[in-house]
């Protein structure tokens, strides 16, 4: 396998701001994550944990979409269930419906990694810092070289910033999103936020701006690239910064070039939005994913152009 996610599954029931709903949607970080991945290569695998009660149509799911699941673990409490209830400025409000103390304890280790994981080109983290900090040591121990790190939505509190700080230059690539970095750093411009997680230590940031696109940046240059949206019929949001981060996490291992990279998780989150749920993954995706990325390449390289031009 050459692209990892090791993060959680959930089991999400959907409530859209016009009161429509769907129940049972195959979710989770990890999930959205791999499927990011999967737009780009069929070489993607997933460290995760799922219940007992896990349905073996959402099993069949993955597999059917190529993802390999030897780093799957199977517990026997029930596997994680949470409401995702979106209002219309797309803002979105998680409530579990089984236990967070049962979420928490059976999260994804290092010794759920398969030994044939370790050689692959990249991992995906979602961890609080203090739990990425454990798996970023275990991975670079086996040489693993690059690593994304998205962190949990409830890191983001003031309190933590230390954390922020010791962790930040551990990463390749840090992949927050604004709202909860305005959380975290008490600002609100983009720019500053990009600014001070550069000044923490980290490498290269990829800041989600949900449909304002993303703002990427790497340590030591001083260009700055606004990556747009990728156009597409939005159905679901959900996921949609996991499928990102994916996304750019292949780019970047493959190219080197955080633009580039932006381009493609911008790419695989335009997949993720056109459904509920999983994009179908039809023999044509790459190709249909490389049509995006040009014509997306084209627009982001327009833009600055005309920027600088004025």
């Amino acid at each position: 396998m050459n692209f990892i996610a090791l993060a959680s599954i959930i089991i999400d029931d959907i409530v859209l701001p016009t009161g429509e709903t769907r129940m049972g949607v195959l979710g989770g970080a990890g999930t959205h994550s791999v499927y990011g991945m999967r737009i780009w290569t069929e070489e993607v695998g997933f460290v995760t944990t799922v219940g007992a009660d896990f349905p073996p149509a959402l099993r069949r799911q993955l597999e059917e979409a190529g993802i390999d699941l030897q780093g799957m673990r199977v517990h026997a409490s029930a596997t994680a269930r949470a409401w995702q209830i979106f209002e219309f400025d797309g803002h979105r409000t998680e409530i579990f419906r089984t236990p967070m103390d049962e979420f928490y304890r059976h999260r994804p280790t290092a010794q759920d990694i398969p030994p044939a994981y370790f050689r692959a080109k990249g991992f995906h983290i979602f961890r609080a810092p203090a739990g990425m900090l454990e798996l970023v040591r275990a991975l670079r121990a086996q040489g693993v070289e690059t690593i994304l790190w998205e962190p949990t939505p409830m890191a983001f509190q003031p309190q933590h910033l230390p954390g922020f700080q010791e962790a930040l230059p551990q990463a390749d690539i840090f992949s927050p999103n604004l709202e909860e970095s305005a959380l975290l750093l008490g600002e609100q411009d983009p720019e500053r936020i990009l600014a001070r997680y550069l000044a923490m230590g980290a490498r290269v940031v990829a800041l989600r701006m949900g449909a304002e696109g993303s703002l990427v940046a790497q340590a030591g240059d001083e260009r700055r690239w606004h990556i747009p949206a990728a156009p597409a019929r939005v159905v679901d949001v959900t996921g949609a910064g996991n499928s990102y981060a994916g996304g750019f996490l292949v780019g970047y291992a493959r190219t080197g070039d955080p633009r580039l990279a932006g381009l493609h998780g911008a790419v695989s989150a335009s997949f993720t939005v056109e459904q509920f749920g999983m994009p179908p993954i039809t023999p044509d995706i790459t190709q249909r994913a490389q049509e995006r990325l040009q014509a997306l390449d084209a627009r982001v390289r327009g833009w600055h152009a005309d920027r600088e031009a004025g």
